[in-house]
């Protein structure tokens, strides 16, 4: 085949689509989508790699073991109750284990492939890891799990996820974010991904941030945020309540003299109908209160009885202005 090897990051993405189109829950629309992915050559080349992977194993079909891990590979995909609080994996990718000398192998020597664990816009999701640890995954997350018996490795691509670690000091749980690497042993911490944007909260424990940029290493304390920009090499950090930060985690949002403007970005994260800040006098009122997740209405109500604050509705927003 001429041109270079597909990128390990194409090659994930081909595993992912093989082991979803095997999914009963596979829609239409997603194989659409499917297809004009494959339609670009270096995609085409990856998905055609899977395959082949898939069908060199297919003469193991008869080994238990093979079949004990292929069907829970190419079930996780399988379709679920997408309710609430339900850990839902999106695809996973296979590994043919040889239990004789417990050894991995793993086809064309590529990194072991991960499992994808992903929740839809309005759905939440909890995560048991096999080493005891928990994830908590917000709306429209996605992250990928690799473990082995030397490391614990995850890769969060977008949303936000607060993580319980249990701990294993032979085995770093790493969690990769943009540019910066978080390290973590026995610990809780959140992290939240929106574009090229990466905020780390530190709730219990410690843990440190390195990044590729300037070398930068930074530890952390419990209380402690910091932000950063993928390829920038400045640094935000500040004291924050973590347990307002990770809230949302419990299906509530909770604020402790918090601005009213970062109460409101938080509260429209997860409302269709927004609440905007039309007097600028109001974004600095310190807010407390703790309200169920999406219930606009709610966080309306309390505003106007408890602050001088008088909202009207507007273009289907609610605005917010002072009240005289």
């Amino acid at each position: 085949m001429h041109g270079k090897s597909p990128s390990p990051d194409v090659l994930s993405q081909a595993e992912r689509w093989y082991a979803r189109l095997k999914a009963p829950d596979c829609s239409a629309s997603e194989r659409r989508e499917f297809q004009r992915w494959r339609a670009v050559p270096e995609h085409g080349a990856a998905f055609a790699d899977t395959e082949r992977l898939w069908e060199s194993l297919g003469q193991l079909s008869g080994r238990p073991d093979f079949e004990q891990l292929s069907q829970h590979v190419l079930a996780e995909t399988a379709a679920r109750p997408h309710r609430r609080w339900q850990p839902f994996a999106i695809a996973a990718s296979a590994a043919l284990a040889l239990i004789g000398g417990g050894v991995f192998f793993w086809a064309q020597h590529r990194e072991p492939p991960g499992v994808i664990y992903a929740t839809k816009p309005g759905e939440r999701s909890i995560v048991q890891l096999a080493d005891g640890s928990q994830l908590v995954l917000n709306y429209a997350t996605e992250l990928d799990v690799r473990l082995d018996q030397n490391a614990r490795r995850v890769t969060l691509q977008k949303g936000e996820a607060l993580f319980t670690v249990a701990h294993d000091p032979t085995r770093p749980f790493k969690v990769v974010a943009g540019d910066g690497v978080v390290t973590a042993l026995g610990t809780r911490f959140e992290i939240r991904r929106e574009d090229q944007h990466v905020t780390v909260t530190l709730s219990e424990g410690r843990v440190s941030l390195d990044r590729q940029v300037d070398k930068e290493h930074l530890q952390l304390e419990p209380g402690e945020q910091v932000r950063y920009q993928v390829d920038a090499p400045e640094l935000h950090q500040r004291t924050v309540d973590a347990e307002v930060v990770t809230s949302w985690s419990t299906g509530r949002l909770r604020f402790r003299s918090t601005p009213l403007s970062e109460a409101l970005e938080e509260v429209n994260r997860y409302s269709s109908t927004q609440i905007r800040i039309v007097d600028p006098t109001l974004a600095a009122i310190p807010i407390a209160g703790t309200f169920e997740i999406g219930d606009t209405t709610s966080v309306v109500s309390a505003l106007t009885a408890l602050w001088p604050i008088r909202a009207e509705e507007k273009d289907g927003a609610v605005m917010l202005r002072h009240r005289d």
